[in-house]
């Protein structure tokens, strides 16, 4: 019998893809009801538990500029301009060369929820046809030929925006944390095998 095992890992990266998926374009959660166990509930709670262990619980209710630290690392912030001026028109980069351009926390919230809107509307691309389960072969067409379009010339697009949200969101963010170390904070006592079942089951 196989050994049940809480392993996942909780970081800064698993915490932008909680906030695409169980908050608003403005940053708040969309579940008020957190002892649901239907599996998207026990999805959420996981997302709030870990919000609670960065001590950041109250902010899900709060809006995204809430969830910003109130230091960011020179590391992190060069690595923002530069991933900045690699898509910014030479007019905007130069201005990047102020040192100071981002470094208050007022700033970088601007900076986040600017981005954080603009990635939601990709997120939403992304997962369009996440509900479809049976369907005609065109409509199947026509899902695989959209599908191939957004892993060809919109994800790495995503990708480039979740590392520059990720270094926005600061120096609160760089601790990783275990499932197991998230169960005092509320984090469901359920696997990924136990969840994957219960969403077939919900089929």
């Amino acid at each position: 019998m196989e050994e049940r095992k809480l392993n996942g890992i909780w970081n800064a990266a698993r915490i932008l893809q909680g906030l695409l998926r169980f908050t608003d374009d403005r940053g708040n959660i969309r579940s008020q009801n957190l002892s649901d166990d239907s599996p998207y509930d026990i999805k959420v709670r996981r997302f709030a538990a870990a919000m609670k262990a960065y001590g950041k619980d109250e902010c899900i209710y709060c809006g995204t500029e809430h969830f910003i630290s109130d230091t960011c690392s020179e590391e992190k912030m060069k690595e923002l301009c530069l991933l900045l001026k690699q898509n910014l028109p030479e007019k905007y980069s130069t201005t990047l060369a102020n040192p100071d351009i981002l470094k208050g926390i007022r700033e970088r919230k601007d900076m986040f929820k600017t981005l954080f809107r603009y990635r939601k509307s990709l997120d939403i691309v992304e997962n369009t046809w996440s509900g479809v389960m049976e369907c005609s072969h065109t409509v199947a067409i026509g899902i695989k030929a959209t599908d191939r379009i957004y892993q060809k010339h919109i994800k790495a697009a995503s990708d480039v925006l979740d590392r520059m949200l990720v270094l926005l969101m600061g120096d609160d963010y760089d601790k990783s944390f275990t499932e197991v170390e998230l169960l005092p904070f509320g984090y469901p006592d359920v696997t990924d095998k136990e969840l994957e079942d219960m969403i077939l089951d919900n089929w």
